[in-house]
């Protein structure tokens, strides 16, 4: 076996092909789940990734699973993939991430880390008991890898994921920004640094150069999410922990480079948000319109490239709600979000236009794809 330091790097966790094992497949036993994530195809098809397995965040049992839809949003197939977690190697699989290439291909990311068994010892020999232990096993190790599997056809009846590959360090959280010379901007931020850690791929997903951005508004937790703007500087807003907003930071030459960050004004409460160009051209924010509470789950659109939010429209104003994800699809929004990971335990859906957000009297339905 491998160094434990070395293992989350170096070997991928399993991909699981149309798991038949209860424990992933069985969704009423599920006692922890959250942290969606959506695509869209050219096709149509309905992507949708979330976070489960184990008690809560973090654990040892924590797996990712993908589901399917193939009729808007009505009804969801049973698992296609599942990325478990390793206790054999001590390997903790985290979050993960959909994405639609503007080639049609689906990326699924995840991240990778290392944890160490309770008894594990440290440098002086004695049993080292640092960190978050859960289950005997201490989650402790802050260096994350980025792993990824692609698909080539979504849309086909079987679709055919490729063997995962690392392809970076640090933790992506959100989708990554498609710049309009083709460069893509990936924000797996850096619990190690003091800066926004992102990459930069100019080979279509194949390759990632990992940089290093602004100074960040301190925070464990720098998930970041850039759009375009007209006149090609690249915004990028960031969870942060204690000021009640977004932070930004602006790219003036295509991310080489970066202003310093700063607030930005826009309400969260230390939470992942969605923000991204739509195909009508305005800007759209989802996010949780609040400066403390995971609570409003708001959209907002910009007609100004995010200089102000000409509409506004909650979506959600129940408790505990997070981690919006988007995609676009003949001229309408696809979100997912959860709400009480460890309570109610939802992973939610809904499909609108933007008609919906500019006319807040128009009803949006929110569906439950997952309940326990």
């Amino acid at each position: 076996m491998k160094p434990i330091e070395e293992v989350a790097a170096k070997l991928p966790c399993e991909l699981i092909k149309n798991p038949s094992d209860p424990k992933y497949t069985d969704e009423h036993i599920r006692k922890f789940q959250g942290c969606p994530t959506i695509a869209v195809t050219r096709g149509g098809r309905i992507y949708l990734g979330w976070y489960s397995g184990g008690t809560r965040e973090p654990h040892i049992e924590n797996f990712n699973l993908i589901v399917k839809s193939d009729d808007g949003g009505e009804s969801w197939s049973k698992p296609l993939l599942v990325i478990p977690s390793s206790r054999e190697r001590f390997v903790h699989a985290l979050d993960i991430q959909l994405f639609t290439a503007p080639d049609g291909r689906l990326f699924v990311f995840w991240v990778q880390n290392n944890t160490k068994p309770t008894d594990y010892p440290g440098d002086d020999g004695k049993p080292l008991y640092t960190g978050w232990g859960v289950d005997g096993i201490i989650f402790n190790d802050y260096i994350h890898a980025m792993w990824v599997s692609v698909c080539d056809d979504p849309d086909a009846d079987e679709p055919v994921f490729s063997e995962p590959r690392c392809v970076d360090k640090g933790f992506l959280r959100c989708k990554p920004l498609v710049k309009r010379d083709g460069d893509w901007l990936c924000f797996n931020y850096d619990q190690s640094s003091d800066r926004y850690g992102y990459s930069i791929s100019n080979d279509d997903g194949k390759t990632f150069e990992h940089r290093y951005g602004a100074k960040k508004i301190p925070t464990p937790f720098a998930a970041g999410m850039a759009y375009e703007k007209k006149h090609g500087d690249s915004r990028m807003l960031a969870r942060t922990t204690n000021t009640g907003e977004l932070a930004e930071s602006t790219s003036h030459d295509g991310g080489l480079t970066w202003d310093d960050a700063k607030n930005s004004g826009i309400n969260s409460p230390s939470s992942r948000f969605f923000v991204s160009r739509t195909p009508t051209g305005r800007v759209m924010l989802v996010h949780n319109d609040h400066r403390s509470k995971r609570t409003n789950l708001t959209v907002k659109l910009s007609e100004d490239d995010g200089e102000s939010w000409k509409y506004s429209r909650c979506l959600d104003g129940r408790a505990d709600l997070s981690y919006p994800d988007a995609d676009f699809y003949d001229g309408s929004v696809c979100l997912t979000y959860d709400r009480e990971r460890t309570g109610a335990k939802e992973i939610l859906f809904a499909r609108f236009t933007e008609e919906d957000i500019i006319d807040p009297s128009r009803p949006i339905d929110i569906k439950i794809v997952s309940k326990p």
